[in-house]
């Protein structure tokens, strides 16, 4: 069996937890290349964002829209904003072709018991490559599910951009993500933030 086609399957049992309740908010495309490191106490304090707001709402209101690649916290901060807005196209497209899970049904039903996600996040250094810059993301969210209950998931998301000056020709490949892991955590959101993550 290719693996293509088994990180395929893991997808879709990733995907089948989440819709069940029983993993929330939990990335399209779960891998175990980035791993998180323990936080100690001379970690830097990870920076959270706290605009989760759902639609579903009395009021209505959604979060402002957030469309930007500049940084891997930036993009981090995208992928959730169009979560947290119900926009799962979007969300969708900040993956790369191969690192997300090939079937958006899939991936959009794996979204449909959240109803809304904070996240707090550590900066990361880029590993620059052979045209390609990477950085491995440390992250933590917190994710209310649509019967209130909360819970916290930690880990690294591998992100990825292509050199823009070697880009020559068209279509451009922004800064996108890669793989993401994450896993269930004991602690409050800003406690769980790994300090760093391995290498991509």
């Amino acid at each position: 069996m290719s693996v293509t086609r088994m990180e395929s399957l893991k997808v879709s049992a990733i995907a089948s937890l989440i819709a069940a309740g029983v993993l929330t908010a939990f990335p399209a495309a779960a891998q175990e290349t980035a791993k998180p490191q323990p936080a100690t106490e001379q970690a830097a304090e990870p920076v959270v964002q706290d605009k989760a707001v759902p639609a579903s709402q009395e009021t209505g209101s959604l979060p402002d829209y957030r469309d930007d690649r500049s940084t891997p916290q930036a993009l981090i901060e995208s992928y959730y904003n169009a979560i947290n807005r119900q926009e799962y196209a979007r969300a969708y497209g900040y993956y790369s072709e191969e690192g997300r899970e090939p079937d958006f049904k899939v991936f959009r039903k794996g979204y449909e018991n959240t109803k809304s996600v904070r996240i707090a996040l550590r900066k990361s250094e880029p590993d620059p490559g052979a045209g390609q810059i990477y950085w491995s993301q440390p992250v933590a969210i917190e994710a209310e599910n649509t019967d209130g209950k909360r819970e916290v998931f930690a880990g690294c998301y591998t992100i990825r951009l292509t050199n823009p000056q070697m880009q020559e020709d068209p279509p451009y490949r922004p800064m996108e993500i890669m793989t993401g892991s994450l896993t269930k955590s004991p602690l409050e959101l800003e406690k769980s933030v790994p300090e760093t993550c391995e290498a991509p």
